[in-house]
């Protein structure tokens, strides 16, 4: 199965993961992208790659939280953006008001046709373009 992510890419955001979360990283390989989770499935992190064009975090879930680990995936994100030139990265179906706040901190924008609001929070899909 062709990957979008390098072995170098793949060992980079697991040791990463692993060294925020303490705890075993494994990656699941995909046909458009790599789904990482520790053993009890309790950490979660799911990319996917449109070659080019944008990179999708469809599923996330920490078991630390409000330790900094998003900020750095971001961070790994924008650079595999970078070399990959792909110019879009989107977090897929934000719900909690944790997730708006930080889509928001870190220059993410509601996507107009992927969203909507409920009780003055706008859920869905944030985009930020590189």
């Amino acid at each position: 199965m062709r990957s979008y992510f390098s072995e170098n890419e793949i060992a980079d955001i697991t040791s990463l993961l692993k060294e925020r979360e303490k705890t075993d990283i494994e990656c699941i390989p995909q046909i458009s992208g790599i789904w990482l989770h520790d053993p009890s499935w309790q950490t979660e992190l799911r990319l996917l790659v449109l070659p080019r064009i944008k990179l999708t975090v469809s599923r996330v879930c920490f078991q630390k939280r409000r330790q900094g680990t998003m900020g750095e995936v971001v961070k790994w994100m924008i650079r595999y953006c970078h070399n990959h030139e792909i110019s879009q990265i989107c977090i897929q179906s934000v719900e909690t008001e944790e997730m708006v706040n930080f889509c928001l901190k870190n220059d993410f924008r509601p996507n107009p046709l992927t969203t909507f609001e409920i009780d003055g929070r706008i859920l869905g899909d944030y985009i930020v373009n590189l």
